[in-house]
């Protein structure tokens, strides 16, 4: 009995020995990855952020998903990565409160103002229905979205379908999943991603371009805009304009689903 013991202690440290350098050598390999998401993010962000304070946090979900880590889940260490060294550096912005209340005030009158449109109409309101909704001119409002482009990247990640703070599925993860793992595992239903789907699928051509440009292949804003032959503020424009569409989606099937629960 006792030798059986021994052998199970020696066998659940030499597990442990071998999980650790495992794991040690995944943040070691993939720290260049830290240092990529991180530099995609400082495209965008005040000069005042600190870019060391990112890197730190970047490195904290790296360690995260390689402590975390199941390779039987058919899904590359470089995805799943990818997912927590992004979710760990958007968690700091959002402790932070870098976005200025002005902008914050902006933000929240164009998304009411596409919600409200998106229940009345029954489908996803145009630019110059949202403009004269808020009094003002097509220019202005898309001034707006330019000065607001910097909430954007929040944006995707903060769109929920129902449920919990625990069990709500994320869009952002809905993105990322179909593009890497195929058949989404992770979503109880699938109204989450039909919902999504057909949001996306009825942007116009330019705003989905730009969605799938930037969520799909990763590309930067720059980027979209020299292969579109477009200024990046105005690449910046279609890519809030359509996250504005998808979030008012999301806002309605979320409100359907409370009714539901309700009745």
């Amino acid at each position: 009995m006792q030798t059986d013991i021994a052998v199970k202690k020696r066998s659940q440290k030499s597990y442990n020995v071998v999980n650790k350098n495992k794991r040690d050598k995944f943040i070691m390999d993939y720290l260049p990855l830290v240092k990529y998401v991180v530099g995609k993010f400082m495209m965008y962000l005040p000069s005042h952020i600190d870019q060391e304070d990112l890197f730190e946090s970047g490195i904290l979900g790296l360690i995260e998903a390689a402590e975390r880590f199941d390779d039987s889940k058919n899904v590359k260490f470089k995805t799943y990565a990818f997912h927590r060294i992004r979710g760990a550096v958007l968690d700091y912005l959002r402790l932070q409160d870098w976005v200025p209340r002005s902008v914050r005030e902006k933000d929240n009158l164009i998304k009411q103002a596409y919600n409200t449109l998106e229940q009345e109409l029954n489908r996803t309101p145009h630019t110059e229905e949202v403009a004269e909704a808020m009094g003002i001119s097509c220019s202005d409002l898309d001034k707006m979205l330019v000065d607001i482009n910097m909430c954007s990247m929040l944006y995707l990640e903060d769109i929920s379908f129902g449920g919990d703070d625990d069990s709500k599925a994320k869009a952002n993860d809905i993105i990322k999943d179909q593009k890497t793992s195929g058949p989404l595992r992770n979503l109880e239903s699938k109204e989450e991603l039909e919902v999504l789907e057909h949001a996306i699928a009825e942007l116009p051509k330019k705003e989905k371009l730009v969605i799938t440009l930037y969520y799909y292949e990763d590309m930067l804003l720059r980027e979209i805009a020299e292969v579109m032959n477009l200024s990046e503020s105005r690449v910046s424009q279609l890519h809030h304009r359509a996250l504005l569409t998808i979030k008012a989606k999301a806002h309605k099937t979320k409100a359907k689903q409370e009714v539901k629960t309700s009745a």
